[in-house]
């Protein structure tokens, strides 16, 4: 069975990542973020998820993985705190910004992988005090709002990406249509990707669909 696995780095909604996956048939599991490399193997996962969490990677005291995670040639997601720790860990910087709360309007930069079938724009919900100043060398911006530049991110060479927003959660707004996708391809296996497509079919609802192809 293809698995999923999420670091937990103490996201209120990191249990929700994993739910919203498990909706669609595709196992995941969240594992707490200090996992050893050995142990993580055990799990065999085909894609690996960085939730959000409240700290920041710049503090001393910032909660890491190992190193060796991020060296598995697995496709990797960043979501919010694991979006800036992916930024740090490659090469970026991240630093203090103006907390933001709430519904923002996401401007598509380029729909290679990540956001293809996006659009031009869509509203995406944020939750952070911190955000990228620098994006990593061999990274590209994908995707930014009016005050994260670097909102979305992706590798020119690998399946890594880090989003800002929080495609689980279920605020955001509706846009002019009622519905959008957000489609993050991660590599699963060489002849074979998962999809994960995100959703809105009313006012406030936000669905993250995984399904293979």
């Amino acid at each position: 069975m293809d698995k999923i696995v999420v670091l937990d780095f103490g996201s209120q909604y990191s249990h929700l990542i994993c739910r919203r996956i498990r909706e669609f048939s595709v196992y995941a599991e969240l594992v707490p973020f200090d996992i050893s490399y050995e142990e993580l193997q055990k799990h065999n996962p085909k894609g690996i998820i960085f939730s959000g969490g409240p700290s920041s990677v710049y503090n001393s005291d910032a909660p890491a993985p190992e190193s060796k995670i991020f060296d598995m040639n697995l496709p990797l997601l960043g979501i919010c705190y694991g979006h800036q720790l992916i930024v740090n860990k490659y090469g970026g910087k991240v630093k203090r910004a103006n907390k933001e709360y709430g519904s923002s309007l996401l401007t598509i930069d380029n729909d290679k992988d990540l956001l293809n079938g996006v659009g031009e724009s869509v509203r995406a919900w944020m939750s952070h005090g911190d955000e990228a100043e620098e994006i990593p060398p061999g990274f590209q911006v994908i995707g930014h709002t009016e005050s994260a530049k670097a909102a979305a991110i992706a590798s020119d060479e690998k399946s890594v990406y880090g989003i800002q927003f929080h495609p689980e959660v279920v605020h955001t707004e509706q846009n002019k249509t009622g519905q959008w996708k957000v489609l993050l391809i991660l590599q699963l296996k060489k002849s074979q990707r998962l999809r994960e497509m995100c959703f809105v079919e009313s006012v406030g609802e936000l669905i993250p669909l995984l399904q293979h192809y």
